[in-house]
């Protein structure tokens, strides 16, 4: 990444199609237990998932970090990359306070879904989740190579509701690749989680719940889509309100003041430094 950016859209030409992108699908890795991370001479002892025996989980390794910041990315953020900073800093970075109002999936379950992975298997693993008792869901998506981000909001709320109205959020960082394509893939999967949990009239459901397309900010080169929905993951968990409904307007704290270029090239370089 460039060390400034605009906050102008800046589109670039690149083949999202291409499945030997650096963002590319991975299968799922054996579960394994996770090692001592020796970061800063402290030892970080991580806290696995309780549900950690049902969903397939990562090898990882010790990590010694003892370098200051580096000012452009050395390497590409790859799944294994990606799952381990979103859970063992993101995630843990925030207070359990925080985190009950939230759920995530594992990075790689919407491509499972898709392209391969027996699709029961999946939804059992996502409704370990109990995503309809949380505010917000955090749905990382790689389709094509090339990773965005789904929030889905308010699931448990009932369509009518005035002060939080279930919605959908994609947040993609490479818009000229058209976000919405993904959409009927999108839909598919919740209708069959809906399907799963046992909603009532869950295909008419599916069709009323909006899927919003905010601005946001758009990467420079191929590369640094995953670092962009890690940083919009940090910034939407920071800034949600407890409740919006779309009643009152667009996601209204999605303004021109929600991000900054500093912002963008400062958490890049902060991710780059722990999954070297």
């Amino acid at each position: 990444m460039e060390n400034s950016m605009n906050k102008e859209i800046t589109y670039i030409d690149v083949d999202v199609d291409s499945q030997s992108s650096d963002c590319s699908e991975e299968p799922p890795r054996p579960q394994a237990q996770p090692s001592e991370k020796i970061i800063d001479k402290k030892i970080l002892i991580c806290k696995q998932d309780q549900n950690s025996k049902t969903f397939p989980r990562r090898q990882r390794s010790k990590r010694i970090i003892n370098s200051k910041i580096p000012v452009c990315k050395e390497d590409q953020l790859d799944s294994n990359k990606f799952q381990f900073y979103f859970e063992d800093i993101l995630w843990s970075s925030f207070s359990e306070e925080k985190r009950n109002s939230f759920a995530y999936l594992d990075c790689l379950w919407f491509s499972l879904y898709r392209n391969g992975l027996p699709k029961a298997k999946v939804l059992t693993w996502v409704k370990g989740r109990h995503i309809f008792s949380k505010k917000y869901v955090i749905v990382p998506l790689v389709c094509w190579g090339h990773w965005s981000l789904l929030i889905l909001c308010h699931f448990g709320e009932n369509l009518e509701s005035k002060t939080a109205k279930p919605c959908m959020l994609l947040l993609d960082s490479l818009e000229i690749a058209d976000p919405r394509r993904v959409e009927p893939d999108i839909r598919k999967f919740i209708s069959d989680i809906y399907e799963v949990e046992g909603k009532p009239d869950h295909k008419k459901a599916i069709l009323k719940i909006p899927l919003l397309v905010p601005k946001v900010p758009q990467q420079r080169n191929k590369d640094d889509c995953g670092f962009f929905v890690l940083y919009f993951i940090d910034l939407f968990m920071r800034c949600a309100p407890e409740n919006f409904s779309i009643d009152e307007g667009y996601p209204y704290f999605m303004d021109e003041n929600w991000f900054s270029a500093e912002s963008v090239q400062n958490f890049c370089e902060q991710v780059t430094f722990f999954c070297r």
